[in-house]
């Protein structure tokens, strides 16, 4: 018997049928459903200021709603600036009361701060968006609240600055800094509203 000579083999080119090509397969949207806003928090906490603001516009819209409807039929020739004054003025006196609370929690005023700043500025673009001519309750709302209300870190570095300052700066600072930003917040939903209409009436007409 002869010897058979070993020889490298050469890379063999796949023929075409021969294999199905690769497919990347995207996830599945994720439907599951949580009993509460807090297991939702726990399952998927990269979404939490997405989630803490749809919660806000689920109890707080169809407050807003109801209230701008209320307002509406007590004061029907009023126009949409003056009830949006009359809103500004409400939520900005109620911001000043809370952040004065908050900012005498003592330990706790980060959170207490956060946490008012948080409704406060939630409640208003809600308000604003019902005037506006906006579902307040409406999910689309959540974007609204992520892009007009977030607090940033105003709560806790001014908590920081306060903590060694007596109860009654602490008091007034709490007071005068919730009134102010809340004054911002309604500086910049008013212009995102107006604007959001008269781009919707100019594209309708």
């Amino acid at each position: 018997m002869s010897p058979q000579r070993v020889t490298a083999e050469e890379p063999v080119s796949p023929q075409v049928g021969t294999a199905a090509p690769l497919r990347v397969v995207e996830a599945a949207p994720d439907h599951r459903r949580f009993d509460s806003v807090g297991e939702q928090l726990l399952a998927e906490p990269a979404r939490t200021p997405e989630i803490l603001a749809q919660a806000l516009v689920q109890a707080l819209g169809p407050r807003a709603r109801d209230w701008t409807d209320h307002l509406r039929a007590t004061y029907p020739t009023a126009s949409r600036e003056a009830l949006a004054r009359l809103a500004v003025h409400r939520f900005t006196r109620s911001a000043g009361l809370r952040g004065s609370v908050g900012a005498l929690a003592g330990p706790y005023a980060p959170i207490a701060l956060g946490a008012a700043t948080v409704i406060t500025h939630a409640e208003l673009v809600l308000h604003l968006a019902a005037i506006y001519g906006r579902d307040p309750a409406d999910p689309q709302r959540a974007a609204d609240l992520l892009r007009l209300a977030s607090p940033g870190a105003g709560p806790v570095v001014g908590w920081a600055a306060l903590s060694l300052a007596s109860p009654a700066v602490r008091l007034l600072t709490g007071f005068l800094s919730a009134r102010t930003t809340t004054e911002m917040v309604a500086v910049r939903a008013r212009r995102f509203y107006t604007e959001s209409q008269v781009s919707q009436e100019s594209g309708s007409s």
